[in-house]
This record gives structure tokens, sequence and C-alpha cells, in this order.
């Protein structure tokens, strides 16, 4: 303990030991959401057998993160894969490393940031040992909640909503950005009705803050629209201190599957959240672990693949809850959707977007998105 606190980094944890394939995982924050992504990775990396390494930046940074990746990289007991997000400014760089050291390296989560590109291409392109990328539709994800939000709004008032606010996270994340773009195509659509977007920079206190004063500034305010369910809770926090009652005369919604946003769904105060992408890591996990054994993914969606999120709302919530409970995460058999365990896979064409149904068909048997 006192060796890694001094390296500057989160005592590892570790799955199952396995006499197959070794995998860190760069955990970027201690937010509850990637406890629970590390928790997920786990329970699949148990059930293939991956010796898996979880260190988590305690900074929150993209350069924090990429010292931190320096750090594995010094240790003499080096993985076969690393595994981590795509952060601004330093991908390349931590592509590049990672290659160096001779080993393999997949990316989840958030999307190449496009300035980097450029340099890195796609997977396999211009560095081979970075064998894939994969992550949510950030885009669609935006522009679906703001569709969803327009339309309950209508459900419940009967009237068509004036006035709409978005609070986005942190200029530099690229899961902002391109939620801002599938709001902005969205509300493209939506004639000219008055909007704007914040940033909030995920927080839930800010988010608070700044709901409070725009309620005050338009009392007309119809919609907000969040790109996370922290800043979603704290707009409602915001609301009732400001005598609104969301859900009745105000809709609100969020992205994460938050377990407090959860709570306020079944309350009927949250109107919906998507989510499902805390199980991108176990996803990438098991295509690792195929591609290893030699059956490349690459035929059944490319290198770098998207994957749709799915909404959670009150009449769904019961099955949204199976598919987080870690209980059920450790019933499953994961080894049931690897083509290395399962012969009757090898000829299959799953995109990642299937891959995570049959997922959460595993973990809710009948869960309907």
């Amino acid at each position: 303990m006192i060796i890694c606190q001094v390296l500057g980094f989160a005592l590892p944890t570790h799955a199952a030991p396995s006499a197959g394939v070794k995998v860190v995982f760069l955990s970027p924050d201690t937010s509850r959401f990637w406890h629970m992504v590390g928790g997920f990775m786990q329970a699949v990396a148990d059930d293939l057998e991956i010796d898996l390494t979880i260190y988590t930046d305690q900074d929150r940074n993209r350069f924090s993160y990429r010292d931190l990746l320096n750090k594995v990289l010094e240790q003499p007991d080096r993985p076969d894969y690393i595994v981590f997000m795509c952060k601004e400014k330093v991908t390349h760089d931590m592509l590049t490393r990672v290659g160096e050291a001779g080993i393999k390296v997949f990316t989840f989560n958030t999307s190449v940031p496009e300035e980097e590109l450029a340099k890195t291409g796609q997977p396999r392109e211009k560095l081979p040992h970075w064998i894939g990328h994969l992550s949510p539709d950030n885009r669609a994800a935006g522009a679906t909640l703001a569709t969803e939000l327009f339309k309950r709004y209508q459900q419940k008032t009967g009237n068509q909503a004036n006035m709409l606010v978005g609070l986005s996270g942190s200029r530099d994340s690229s899961a902002a950005i391109h939620r801002n773009e599938g709001l902005r195509n969205m509300l493209e659509g939506q004639g000219s009705i008055d909007h704007q977007l914040l940033f909030a920079d995920w927080d839930q206190e800010e988010a608070r803050l700044k709901v409070e004063r725009l309620i005050a500034r338009y009392p007309a305010l119809d919609l907000i629209w969040n790109a996370s369910d922290g800043m979603a809770l704290g707009a409602i926090d915001a609301a009732r201190a400001t005598g609104r009652k969301p859900g009745e005369d105000l809709m609100v919604g969020g992205l994460d599957w938050e377990q407090r946003a959860l709570d306020e769904i079944g309350e009927g105060r949250m109107a919906l959240s998507l989510g499902r992408h805390f199980m991108g890591g176990g996803l990438a996990l098991l295509l690792i672990h195929d591609y290893h054994t030699g059956y490349d993914f690459a035929g059944q969606g490319g290198v770098s693949m998207n994957y749709s999120l799915a909404i959670a709302d009150r009449d769904n919530l019961g099955g949204v809850r199976e598919v987080m409970d870690p209980a059920n995460w450790d019933e499953t058999d994961f080894r049931q959707f690897s083509k290395h365990y399962t012969e009757a896979l090898r000829g299959d064409t799953a995109t990642a977007s299937e891959l995570l149904d049959d997922f959460m068909g595993a973990l809710s048997p009948g869960f309907q998105r």
C-alpha cells in the first residue's frame, strides 16, 4: 500500500487470477459511475479467466491520466493489453507510449478527440498495436434525450414546450461535445423554440445554482436537458426549491443511469435517463479475449465501433435495476457471449449494440428497451 501511495495512484484491484490474458484498465476517476464500470468489468473478467488489474486516477485530469499510464508502463510485470479512455491532447501520446512498450491497447467510452484523429488515424491504421475502439453514440443520445423530453412534456401537459435549457459537461470532453451536437441537431427541426446551452462541468451543485438563477429569469422554462444524471439531479433540486414541479410542469432528463436518478424516475420527478454505457468496459474485455484467442472482432462491426444507449423510464425501471444489480452480474455466465467458449457463435457478426442487447437480456430476461 505504501508503494502504491508513493507512486501516486490508487491501490490496484484484481479479478480472479488467470493462466491466460493479462489486462490493465485505467479508470479515469473515483466516481460511482467508474466504480460500476470496473465492477462490471471484473464480473466479465472472472468468467473469461482474464487477469484484470484496475488503477484509478485520483487527480481526474488528462495529464494525471497520462502520468498514471507511465507509472504502469514502468512496472516490471507488464500486461498483454491496456484499456483506457481517450482524452483531449494526450490520446496520441498515450497510444504511442503503449506501443513502444510492446503492449496492445483498446480504447473505449468516449470518441477519439477530433484533433487527435489526424495523428492517430483509426485503430490498426497508423498504430497497429491499437486494436480497437468502442464508444456510445453520444450524438444520437443527445438528440434522443431532447426528442423524448419534448414528447413527454406534450403528453403530460397537452401543450408544446416553449423553452429548453441544456446543461453540458466540460468544454474539452468529447462526450459532452457530441451530446451537445445531438441536441443542437434536434433543435434545428423545432423551429423557433427558445433555448440556451450552459456548461456545468458535470457538477451537481453547479447545475443546481445555475438552474435556480435560470428559473428566476425564465419562469416559462419547460425542459431541462442534461448531459449527465448528476447535473439532472441538481436541476431537480433547484426546480423543487423554486416551487416548480418536475415531472408535471417541467420535464428533466439526463444520461448515466445513476442510482438516485433512477429513484427520481420512480418518483415521477425525472422523465428519463439514457444509459448502459457502464457495460462498455465489459464488452471491451469480451472483444479483447476473443481477439487474443484467435477470433478477431474486426469482421463484426469494424475495429472502431459505436453502440446505442437505452432509455430508462417508469415503464422499464425494474428491468434496468436488474441489469445494474451486481448480484446478477455474478450470476450471469459471460462465456456464453464468447466465440472462444461458444462454438455456435464463431460465424456470428453481432454488432456492439446487439452484443449489449444480449448482455441486458441475460441480466434481465424480458427486458424492454
